[in-house]
């Protein structure tokens, strides 16, 4: 069965947080997500469908902290969905970019960080923790989401090129000092390109809970098959990213460059901005979402305003709804669904 190989929700799990996991037993943990979707036309891949109810999210996952005999921690995550990527009456799960019906697993997560005086070092799928560091506080939805297995442009609903789920690769992030660290990802994202370093990423962020400030270079090598890179020169996406949470408020913020993106060498800007208001139980979010016209190939501009209503009815179930709409493509949506978590 060939699985597609992803980018960890949680990979702070293993890299941010792995510090203040308590060491013991593993933890294992799940989610059962249901929703009914209206599109306006077509969905995010151009499939007519109806409001069907689906099952769009079946997750179970464990992760654990170890203490070595010398005194270093092991932390470790694996992440699995058992939701159909493709249903048999052409219902879609959310990974838009599934290239088989056949996979009847979606592989979130699987890796491992060795933390040491000296830095967390790290291997594994979903590693690298662009998308949980900068993108997951302005990414906060249900239906209007960036999840898709990797592509070199996007697909679904996403708006930006950077994905939830990336390749196997090696980690290293420094130690923290003054809230400040650096981390760098060394990985190969296609087997046919005769490269071991087909993707190399280095962020350096500052975060102390309240305020994040970040900055992020992910150079892709030329020789990649996969339209990742034009033949010519190495695709680069440069991102910025600032989150600032207030008591009830949370405000995210990122801005993403394209430089020479697939065969036709693309180079545009992506922006977007989301705003949280949380209240016991009840939170609403917003956001803006803008993709400019690309230079060249077959991507388009489009920009996003989305809203979503949240209800936390226990800490094991909360139910949502959520509304997009889009001023050049034809996938607006309105939508409601239910999570549970354990």
């Amino acid at each position: 069965m060939k699985q597609a190989l992803t980018a960890l929700t949680g990979a702070c799990v293993l890299t941010l947080s792995a510090q203040a996991m308590a060491a013991g037993s593993p933890t294992v943990y799940g989610t059962i997500s249901g929703r009914m979707v209206n599109y306006s036309d077509t969905d995010f891949i151009g499939n007519d469908v109806d409001a069907t109810p689906t099952l769009y999210e079946g997750i179970i996952g464990v992760k654990g902290l170890h203490v070595l005999k010398n005194g270093m921690k092991l932390a470790y995550n694996f992440e699995a969905d058992f939701a159909p990527l493709a249903e048999a009456d052409n219902t879609y799960s959310k990974y838009y970019g599934a290239t088989s019906t056949e996979d009847p697993i979606f592989i979130r997560a699987a890796g491992a960080a060795l933390i040491t005086k000296y830095g967390l070092f790290a291997f594994g799928d979903a590693m690298s923790g662009v998308y949980s560091e900068f993108y997951a506080p302005v990414d906060v939805f249900e239906i209007n989401t960036q999840d898709s297995t990797p592509t070199g442009a996007p697909n679904g609903s996403r708006m930006w090129t950077q994905t939830k789920w990336s390749k196997d690769g090696l980690v290293y992030k420094t130690p923290v000092w003054n809230n400040m660290f650096v981390k760098m990802v060394y990985a190969s994202v296609d087997n046919q390109s005769g490269e071991a370093d087909d993707l190399k990423i280095i962020h350096a962020v500052y975060n102390d809970k309240k305020f994040m400030f970040g900055v992020n270079l992910s150079t892709y090598d030329k020789s990649l098959t996969s339209g990742a890179a034009n033949g010519e020169d190495d695709r680069k996406r440069w991102v910025v990213a600032s989150h600032y949470n207030w008591e009830s408020f949370h405000l995210a913020g990122v801005y993403e460059k394209n430089i020479a993106l697939g065969g036709a060498g693309a180079d545009f800007d992506v922006k977007a901005v989301t705003g949280t208001y949380i209240h016991d139980a009840l939170s609403m979010s917003v956001s803006w979402q803008n993709r400019e016209e690309p230079s060249a190939g077959v991507l388009t501009k489009d920009t996003a305003k989305l809203a979503q209503v949240k209800y936390q009815v226990d800490d094991n179930l909360s139910v949502w709804a959520e509304m997009g709409k889009y001023t050049e493509s034809d996938n607006d949506n309105f939508g409601a669904g239910v999570k549970v978590s354990f």
